[in-house]
């Protein structure tokens, strides 16, 4: 039972002192990063007020972000976004968990040779119907899903790779490390969107909830393209950083930028 009981008769609306409990809960660290809440139904007993005025006060909590609602899972602490550098050096998602020291998990949904077909064509610049391999791949941080990752890889580059096992084994690594390719840069864009049918399942969340759309192409020293991949990000866990400074420009130049930024 919960020391906290609402003030019934106080100037304060209930559902506002259940909200501030609830933050000081997550500010004090009574609550970590990720800990699950009651129901809505065993809270309201708990605390002895109705279901509506809990589903109020958690409302706001989500929509400020303090709480995320997982559908199927219930409602969780926010854990602390994934911060993804606009432009720096090419690190993966799975080398900036590591090196913050985030444990993850990896669980390798489809892995095959395919036909090059459609966009990734283009993006690959090579012809239709040329060998590529394709990996489909779901990361999770404490078992919540986090990212949905689909790469596609030239496979006269590495023919074999449908061989590893990409539960244990990370791509750029293999491509490193196994075929000896030198990884150099790359290109991303993002763009939020709404998650369809298949995202928001992968990631446990309601069609149309918003995700971050991450397209990618790899190229290695010698500029040749090596690698295209798209990913999708929960967007209640997801956001960008960029270092910036102010420069002489005059305005003109900087909506140019921004309008190639867009373009690109």
């Amino acid at each position: 039972m919960s020391q906290f009981q609402p003030d019934q008769n106080g100037p304060e609306p209930i559902y506002e002192q259940i909200k501030n409990w609830i933050q000081e809960q997550i500010i004090f660290g009574v609550w970590p990063e990720r800990y699950k809440l009651l129901a809505e139904a065993d809270l309201a007993a708990e605390l002895q007020v109705s279901r509506g005025t809990v589903r109020k006060a958690i409302a706001d909590l989500t929509e400020e972000g303090l709480l995320v609602r997982s559908h199927g899972r219930g409602t969780f602490v926010a854990p602390g976004a994934l911060e993804q550098p606009l432009a720096e050096r090419m690190v993966t998602f799975s080398e900036d968990l590591i090196s913050r020291g985030i444990p993850f998990k990896t669980e390798v949904l489809e892995q095959r040779v395919v036909a090059a077909a459609g966009r990734v064509v283009q993006q690959l610049n090579v012809e239709p119907g040329q060998e590529l391999f394709f990996l489909k791949r779901l990361r999770l941080v404490e078992d919540a899903p986090l990212i949905v990752l689909h790469n596609y890889v030239l496979y006269e580059a590495c023919p074999g790779i449908e061989q590893l096992d990409f539960t244990h084994v990370r791509l750029f690594e293999a491509l490193e490390n196994h075929f000896g390719l030198q990884i150099d840069h790359g290109r991303r864009t993002f763009q939020a969107q709404a998650a369809d049918a298949e995202t928001a399942a992968a990631l446990l969340l309601v069609e149309g909830d918003p995700v971050m759309h991450i397209e990618q192409q790899t190229c290695l020293t010698d500029n040749h393209l090596i690698e295209f991949s798209n990913l999708w990000l929960r967007g209640d866990q997801f956001k960008l950083s960029a270092m910036v400074q102010r420069t002489g420009r005059s305005n003109n130049e900087l909506s140019v930028s921004l309008l190639q930024l867009n373009q690109s």
